[in-house]
């Protein structure tokens, strides 16, 4: 009993205590970044041939391995999230030992799904995130598909105002890395959708108002079954604060092949699309088409 209460007592002091910059949430600044990009292009007003460019600029300059490591970094903080999943992780420190754990996890990157009773709470969350995440892109491609094939000839030259929206939230404040950089148990996505890995989390961060697009509340693809496995194995070794001394482990986790060549397709094809694009309207369906839907869909597809 003493030895339960006296793990109990580190847990509550491991989870109220303030997070530090790491590998993980360095990696997680980096989606961050490209998700307030949708918030702006959400509420960016497109009347001209400058906005549209302006537009284009915000999603291309988004690295795709970086923003593929900071999707598998929200989503293995995402999981973090779930009381069930941590304490299945902790249930098996207990029957057998941290070190012993940390080997296995190592050594088997299905071990957090196989062996951590919470598993599948974690995953829901996750499929959650996926599927809010890939919506609210593809939310912001069908607007710009409709701009794309709606009225242009009205369009005028408004490039001193499209300076100023196009700078703005350029980068990350510090107010956002507060609510980003969290440890395990911070907060509950599950039950607060403004909350780190909500529904509404992007738009809350960038303090856009309106309803969430409506994501896919399906079950996890199996072609998709070692990116959850990444998140989760990253996940516990949130939980088990262990990502500083399994900094190896951790960086060969973000590093998901799936996703991030996804992303990198999805980049080429946006490229290829702009250089045979004769106008402002083809601009903008290339926008639509691989510069958010198409990205939304990398992060969705694992929720069907």
């Amino acid at each position: 009993m003493r030895i339960l209460i006296a793990t109990l007592a580190s847990l509550a002091l491991l989870y109220a205590a303030p997070a530090r910059a790491d590998s993980v949430h360095d990696a997680l600044d980096a989606y961050a970044l490209y998700q307030n990009d949708v918030s702006v292009l959400l509420d960016l007003e497109i009347d001209s041939a400058q906005a549209v460019n302006g537009a284009v600029a915000r999603v291309s300059r988004h690295n795709p391995a970086r923003v593929s490591r900071g999707w598998i970094a929200y989503g293995a903080l995402v999981a973090a999230q779930s009381p069930a999943f941590a304490s299945g992780v902790e249930q098996r420190i207990e029957a057998s030992s941290r070190a012993q754990v940390l080997r296995d996890m190592r050594a088997d990157v299905t071990y957090a799904r196989r062996q951590a009773d919470g598993a599948p709470n974690a995953i829901r969350l996750i499929l959650s995130a996926a599927g809010a995440d890939g919506a609210r892109a593809a939310y912001a491609g069908d607007r710009y598909d409709s701009i794309a094939r709606g009225e242009t000839a009205r369009w005028i030259n408004s490039s001193e105002r499209l300076g100023a929206l196009t700078r703005a939230s350029a980068n990350l404040t510090p107010a956002m890395r507060e609510r980003l950089h969290i440890n395990a148990l911070a907060v509950n996505p599950a039950s607060d959708a403004d909350a780190f890995g909500g529904r509404r989390f992007w738009d809350s961060l960038s303090n856009r108002e309106g309803r969430p697009a409506r994501g896919r509340n399906g079950r996890e693809h199996r072609s998709y079954t070692d990116v959850t496995d990444r998140m989760l194995t990253l996940g516990a070794l949130i939980v088990m604060d262990a990502t500083d001394s399994e900094r190896s482990r951790v960086s060969a986790l973000l590093n998901e092949p799936l996703t991030q060549q996804c992303l990198s397709m999805q980049q080429l094809q946006l490229r290829q699309c702009l250089s045979v694009s004769v106008d402002t309207s083809e601009r903008t369906y290339c926008l639509a088409s691989h510069g958010l839907t198409g990205p939304g869909g990398c992060f969705s597809a694992m929720a069907r």
